[in-house]
């Protein structure tokens, strides 16, 4: 045989032993890839001891896959456990506009499970590159059900030790005792147990949250507003004494309860006093808002400051409607002149329109006589022109005002210098006055300034 030939049939057999080993390679590699599927992944293992939740995800990304996978798992744990839970993803879903509405529900429901679920047990997992990343978790009903008793009577625990030792107690206050039934009924509320515990609260059995809100209403219910007089006057911007109760039919006192006082007309809040602990209230509050004229208003309970706001309660707090009668401030009012004045003769007629133009923009009634707390100075400084070839008569005149109280000045004021112009001196005047009057009853600066003067204690 020849070399040659030994060569090329050894070659051949070597060729065929490679060829035959890739091949096994090769086998080998696909088997160690692709790992047997679990019977759980095709067969929904149907178990009633058990609530059971199974997840899936495949990206192609396996840290990814394995995170998605396991809170699918979750969810659908937690789905299978509550309906409700279900439905609530269902509308979240929906509210989500930026297509995250899948991730986010489940977050939202890991929580819950995580939170509640203790003894949720993963069975298995698995994961091929082909059918991504798979999640087998369960939850022993009976288990399931020992952790919810637990829970809802941990909740129902800790509310009765806030609230039952105020509501047992007489010298408790009412506007101590609703911030603490508001407390307990947020407690319930946000827990996954809303309307499922069962409880005993003042004297009766019932779902806790209901018994709570009962509760609210009831105390709220035992108030009532009285005025001893609902017809009170004042003079404008001068505090004026009110003097009202809130009461309880509860053997507990009202406590300190802030009262806010409503314009009947449009609901618009005026003013706000807060009652002592036995809920009698003397004092002066500030009436400055009020304009002259009858005032309707209603005293009625500020629920919010006691912790009942945002709408959780349906609560129909007590008010009591009366009237405050603000009227103007009696005055007098002197009149004088000074600069260059030629017609003093023609000055009679100008009393008339300064008393009407002060009791228009201040809350003032201008009397003839007597001694009255306020007098108002008016002093017209007049300016004439130099002479010119027009043959018309120019002046200048400005106003200074100034309030007194007792003898004591509290205001002072001085207008801009306006110009008249006429044939002669009285018909100057006369224009120079109607826009000197016209300019100040437009003059807002001067009118809430004066007017604030009379707030003065």
């Amino acid at each position: 045989m020849s070399i040659c030939k030994i060569n090329r049939e050894y070659l051949k057999k070597l060729s065929i032993i490679s060829v035959t080993s890739v091949l096994l390679t090769v086998l080998l590699f696909s088997c160690a890839s692709t790992p047997k599927k679990p019977d759980w992944v095709t067969n929904y293992p149907a178990n009633p001891a058990f609530y059971t939740g199974i997840g899936s995800s495949n990206t192609g990304n396996e840290a990814e896959d394995s995170e998605i996978a396991l809170k699918r798992a979750q969810s659908n744990l937690a789905a299978e456990i509550s309906a409700v839970i279900m439905s609530e993803v269902n509308y979240r879903q929906m509210e989500d506009s930026r297509g995250n509405a899948e991730s986010q529900a489940v977050e939202e429901i890991t929580q819950l499970v995580e939170q509640n679920l203790k003894a949720v047990e993963t069975v298995d997992s698995w994961y091929s590159p082909d059918s991504g990343y798979w999640y087998y978790m369960r939850l022993n009903k009976s288990e399931w059900l020992r952790i919810q008793q637990k829970e809802m009577a941990d909740i129902e625990r800790r509310v009765k030790n806030l609230v039952e030792p105020v509501m047992l107690n007489n010298s408790r206050t009412i506007a101590e005792i609703l911030p603490l039934l508001a407390d307990g009924w947020d407690i319930v509320a946000e827990s996954a147990y809303a309307g499922m515990i069962e409880s005993e609260l003042g004297g009766e059995q019932g779902v806790l949250l209901d018994l709570l809100e009962k509760q609210i209403a009831m105390y709220i219910g035992s108030l009532t507003i009285s005025f001893n007089n609902e017809n009170v006057s004042a003079q404008s911007g001068r505090p004026v004494s009110l003097d009202f109760e809130v009461s309880s039919q509860k053997p507990n006192p009202p406590g300190q309860l802030q009262i806010d006082l409503v314009s009947r007309n449009d609901a618009k809040l005026m003013m706000s006093c807060t009652t002592p602990s036995n809920g009698k209230y003397g004092d002066a509050v500030d009436i400055s808002g009020l304009g002259v004229g009858k005032n309707y208003l209603t005293a009625v309970l500020n629920t919010d400051a006691l912790g009942l706001a945002g709408g959780r309660f349906q609560l129909n707090p007590p008010k009591r409607d009366f009237l405050v009668d603000v009227q103007k401030i009696k005055s007098l009012l002197n009149i004088s002149y000074t600069g260059d004045i030629e017609d003093m003769e023609n000055t009679s007629s100008v009393y008339g329109t300064v008393k009407a133009a002060v009791s228009d923009t201040l809350p003032l009634e201008i009397i003839s006589s007597g001694s009255p707390e306020f007098v108002v100075n008016f002093t017209l400084n007049y300016r004439n022109a130099p002479p010119n070839n027009y043959g018309f008569t120019i002046i200048y005149v400005k106003a200074n005002i100034s309030i007194n109280r007792r003898g004591n000045n509290i205001f002072t004021y001085e207008t801009a210098e306006v110009k008249g112009a006429g044939l002669d001196w009285e018909q100057a005047n006369t224009k120079a006055l109607d826009k000197l009057f016209e300019e100040l009853e437009l003059d807002n600066d001067y009118s809430s300034k004066a007017a604030g003067a009379f707030t003065v204690d």
